[in-house]
């Protein structure tokens, strides 16, 4: 870190982006320990940073446009990760736009979804999702043929975006973005 101490103007910034920056970080990344991992991490380059940031700037858009990098390189380092986005999409999603109350209104709908998925579906999708099961893990602990497990994820995805989809809308009509 450099010799001159943060400023409290900083600080105050600082905390008061960490739920959309959490936020935008985990949008961009599979799991939330990952995201965790990297917010830390761009916790650290802001706050080694913070003498560059001019005052009269954006403050957010810096600190997303650094955040991105950290994603970026989490990436790079973490081959063994099976879902991730390429650094082209990264870097061409805008950050001055991200809105945390949207995906927060999106992770509800979401949620609300998954529990209604039958609980034989919300077992399925818990291992591959939250837990990061492979498919033969997978099959091994549900013990049910492979392609019926595959079958069983893509009905899944079907039905979380569709319910999803009909969530946000009902929700558009009761309140606009």
């Amino acid at each position: 870190m450099s010799d001159s101490p943060i400023s409290f103007e900083f600080s105050q910034n600082l905390t008061s982006i960490q739920k959309s920056l959490y936020g935008y970080i985990l949008s961009l990344l599979p799991n939330r320990s990952d995201a965790e991992d990297v917010l830390q991490e761009t916790n650290l380059i802001l706050c080694k940073k913070a003498t560059e940031f001019d005052p009269k700037g954006h403050f957010q858009g810096w600190a997303f446009k650094i955040a991105r990098y950290q994603v970026m390189s989490h990436i790079t380092k973490s081959k063994r990760s099976r879902l991730h986005f390429s650094n082209e999409i990264i870097d061409s999603i805008p950050t001055d736009d991200f809105d945390s109350e949207k995906v927060q209104i999106v992770q509800r709908a979401l949620q609300k979804c998954y529990d209604l998925l039958p609980n034989h579906m919300r077992i399925i999708a818990k291992l591959r999702f939250r837990e990061e099961f492979n498919l033969k893990d997978i099959s091994n602990q549900v013990q049910r043929p492979l392609g019926s497990i595959s079958a069983t994820l893509h009905r899944i995805r079907q039905n979380l975006s569709n319910c999803v989809h009909e969530k946000l809308s009902a929700y558009d009509k009761e309140v606009e973005f």
